[in-house]
C-alpha cells in the first residue's frame, strides 16, 4: 500500500511538475513574441513622452474604474503602473509585472491572451512604419484580486513610441473594470480600432491570412455621444460638452439605440465592450 500511494504522490508531482513547465514555456513564448514586435530594439530610448502620454490616455475610453501602465516591448518590462491598480484589484503596484499578469489571468482565458497577443504582433509586424501610433488593441480577459475573486478587465493599448523602422517599443496600456457590464464569462472578441480615420478591425478571425475591415456602424459623432452616453453623461451635459442642442443630442440617441439594436443603457454597454464599439 505505502509503495502505491508513493507511486500516486510521484505520478501527481510529475504531473504538477510538466504543468509548470508547460506554463514556463508559453510565458516564454510570449516574450518572444513581445520582443518580436518591438523587432529586436532594445527598448533603450529616452521617455521623454509625457505629453504623449496624456494625449493618448484621453483617446482611450473608460467606462468605469481603470489604471494605466507602460510597457517596454523591447525589454518586456512594465516601467510605471498608475495607482489604482491597486484600488481594483487589491495588489500593490509594486509586482504588477508580466509575470505577475501571466500567472493571474484566469486560467479559463490564458489561452484566448495567448492566442491575441500573437495576431496582435503579426498585425502590427505587417504595418507600414508610420501607422504604428494608429491603431488601438482591445479585448478582455480575468485578473486575480487578493480576495482570490476575478474581475473582468477591458484592455486598450496603443503605442506611444516607435521608430522610423517601425519598431514598437513602448505601448499605453489602459485596464477598465467591466466586470459590471459582463453578463456572461464570454471573453470579447479582438478588435484592431483605427485612429486618424484608419479602417477598425472588429472581431478579427484568429489565424486568418487576411483581415477585412469591418462596416463602422456610427458615425463619428455618435461614436463621441455613445462615449458619453456610457461614461454616464446626461443629454444636459453632453450636448454641453460638444457645443450642440439638446434635441441633436437626442436625435443621435434615438439613432444609437436604433442602429445598435439595443433597448436599455446596460445592454448598450454590454454589446459595446463585446463588439469592440468603444
Amino acid at each position: 500500500m505505502v509503495v502505491i500511494f508513493l507511486f500516486f504522490v510521484f505520478l501527481k508531482f510529475a504531473n504538477d511538475l510538466y504543468l509548470v513547465n508547460m506554463e514556463i514555456v508559453k510565458f516564454d513564448e510570449m516574450k518572444k513574441t513581445w520582443h518580436q514586435i518591438a523587432k529586436n530594439h532594445n527598448g533603450d530610448v529616452p521617455s521623454s513622452f509625457e505629453l504623449e502620454v496624456y494625449k493618448k490616455l484621453l483617446d482611450l475610453f473608460h467606462i468605469g474604474n481603470y489604471y494605466y501602465y507602460i510597457f517596454n516591448a523591447g525589454t518586456a518590462n512594465i516601467e510605471f503602473t498608475s495607482e489604482q491598480f491597486t484600488a481594483i484589484l487589491g495588489h500593490p503596484t509594486n509586482i504588477f509585472n508580466v509575470d505577475w499578469i501571466f500567472d493571474n489571468i484566469h486560467p479559463d482565458d490564458k489561452p484566448r491572451f495567448i492566442t491575441y497577443e500573437h495576431t496582435v504582433t503579426d498585425f502590427f509586424n505587417n504595418l507600414p512604419a508610420e501607422k504604428i501610433l494608429k491603431y488601438k488593441v482591445s479585448y478582455d480577459y480575468r485578473l486575480r484580486c487578493t480576495d482570490g475573486s476575478y474581475k473582468w478587465l477591458l484592455q486598450q493599448v496603443v503605442t506611444i513610441q516607435s521608430d522610423e523602422n517601425g519598431s514598437v517599443i513602448r505601448v499605453l496600456g489602459v485596464h477598465t473594470d467591466i466586470t459590471h457590464l459582463k453578463t456572461d464569462n464570454n471573453g470579447s472578441g479582438l478588435s484592431f480600432l483605427g485612429l486618424d480615420g484608419e479602417p477598425s478591425y472588429y472581431n478579427v478571425p484568429i489565424n486568418s491570412a487576411v483581415l477585412l475591415p469591418g462596416k463602422e456602424l456610427f458615425s463619428n459623432r455618435e461614436k463621441e455621444v455613445l462615449k458619453l452616453v456610457l461614461f454616464g453623461k446626461s443629454t444636459a451635459e453632453i450636448a454641453e460638452i460638444l457645443s450642440l442642442s439638446v434635441h441633436t443630442i437626442n436625435s443621435h440617441r434615438k439613432h444609437i439605440f436604433f442602429k445598435s439594436g439595443c433597448s436599455s443603457l446596460a445592454e448598450l454597454g454590454s454589446k459595446s465592450v463585446k463588439e469592440g464599439w468603444i
